[in-house]
């Protein structure tokens, strides 16, 4: 008798153990499987930020060239994206338009530029102007991610300064 109540409470420890494996792997499975619809989630995500921002940076340009106006407004979209991949993505992207220059510049500002323009390669930049950012990270954040053009356009270093409202401004230096 008791070698049956033993045998029996082997078999019940047994058939537990194996039902839990079974339930652990199903959940597992159903992990993953939630897991790869969250990265095709934000991937499709992703893709349709960029796209939106493509969107709006191809309303704006005209002649391969954007306003300071329109230019600053692409650039707070590029600063608000949460995603970093698709931010420097955004801001390659913004970095291919050349920005227009106010016809009410002074003159050592218009010849400073012409300066700037000849010295610099073939691929306009937005480099000669001031970026904001809303912290010294988004600026350090933007800066190496286009080291290498900011390098190519013939900058050596930049510097970032507070406004003193809150707001950080990148400045790249030859």
């Amino acid at each position: 008798m008791t070698l049956l109540t033993l045998t029996i409470a082997i078999v019940l420890v047994l058939v537990i153990n194996t039902h839990k494996s079974s339930s652990s792997s199903d959940t597992a499975t159903a992990s993953s499987a939630e897991s790869s619809l969250t990265t095709k989630s934000s991937s499709a995500s992703e893709s349709s930020a960029y796209e939106s921002f493509q969107a709006k940076y191809r309303k704006y340009l005209t002649n391969g060239t954007l306003t300071a106006s329109q230019h600053q407004k692409l650039q707070a979209i590029v600063n608000a994206e949460s995603n970093s991949a698709t931010q420097a993505r955004e801001q390659k992207l913004l970095d291919q338009a050349e920005v227009q220059k106010s016809s009410t510049a002074s003159s050592s500002t218009t010849s400073q530029s012409s300066a700037t323009k000849s010295s610099s390669s073939s691929n306009p930049t937005s480099f000669d102007t001031t970026h904001t950012f809303s912290s010294v990270n988004d600026a350090q954040n933007w800066a190496q991610a286009s080291k290498n053009q900011w390098l190519q356009a013939g900058y050596s270093t930049y510097t970032i300064t507070s406004d003193g409202q809150g707001n950080y401004n990148l400045q790249f230096v030859r």
